[in-house]
């Protein structure tokens, strides 16, 4: 391994082949899945022979929802080779005539990709925040956009850390949180933001913002054996998921939520 290599790209080289995201449990990240999927779609657009980047794709998660709706012009881009490689495992299981490419970049340096090239940019689940210079990826994610196009990013906010170190009793981890917006639970670094910090990011990228989202803003503080057994039933589950989204988008609530999801649009 070479000495050069980022923490996050050797973790989840290591990482991937026993990583599967359609073996996780019911609980509050299904919650958030939900949400981010419905804003995702929300903004998705009319032409599915658009161009779609997705950046820190992963093993190709939510592309794979693109395409089972008829999307069919996808750059998927991840810093791990071997996240990319289970990627391309997942994609050719749907067997669909489609344009996927696949391309090993790091967010904050895509040099591999041409400005105003895509017509729809997305960055699920923490690639800004584990590349630790969000500024620079916001930048580089509204470069390759068209003029006009939506750049949609989430990652974990900052407070809901903070509950996490105190019941774990990790009060330096807390107090390093709090004054540098980093931890580190996975044996790398995250850069952690409030909603007015990514805001910043926007803006300093030339974005303006639609929409700030909370993936749950409820849910993810609820006992974990407690919500596993609201959501046996299908029908409160459907209930709790209509709250979570009548009260997402309340900003009073979007900086203790599990995820961090910002709209944006290219002007």
């Amino acid at each position: 391994m070479k000495k050069d290599k980022p923490e996050v790209e050797s973790y989840f080289d290591q990482y991937a082949k026993d990583y599967n995201y359609d073996d996780l449990p019911p609980g509050a990240m299904r919650f958030a899945d939900d949400i981010t999927w419905h804003f995702i779609s929300k903004y998705l657009p009319k032409n599915l022979n658009a161009k779609i980047l997705d950046a820190g794709a992963g093993e190709g998660y939510w592309t794979q929802k693109l395409i089972e709706i008829g999307y069919k012009n996808i750059t998927l881009l991840d810093i791990s080779q071997s996240m990319l490689n289970e990627a391309k495992k997942r994609l050719s299981e749907i067997n669909l005539e489609i344009n996927v490419q696949f391309i090993k970049g790091n967010i904050i340096n895509m040099k591999e990709l041409e400005e105003n090239t895509f017509d729809y940019v997305f960055s699920q689940y923490d690639a800004v925040s584990y590349c630790m210079e969000p500024k620079l990826a916001m930048k580089e994610l509204a470069r390759v956009a068209k003029k006009n196009s939506y750049v949609i990013v989430s990652l974990d906010t900052k407070f809901s850390r903070v509950l996490e170190f105190i019941e774990a009793e990790q009060i330096s981890e807390l107090k390093k949180l709090l004054e540098t917006n980093v931890s580190n639970e996975m044996g790398f670094p995250s850069y952690n933001l409030t909603w007015e910090e990514l805001e910043e990011c926007y803006t300093e990228a030339g974005l303006r913002v639609l929409e700030v989202v909370g993936a749950p803003v409820f849910v993810h503080l609820v006992n974990e054996e407690i919500l596993k057994k609201l959501e046996s039933n299908p029908e409160i589950r459907n209930e709790l998921l209509k709250i979570e989204l009548q009260n997402c988008t309340n900003k009073s609530l979007v900086n203790f939520a599990g995820h961090l999801q910002m709209i944006g649009k290219k002007v």
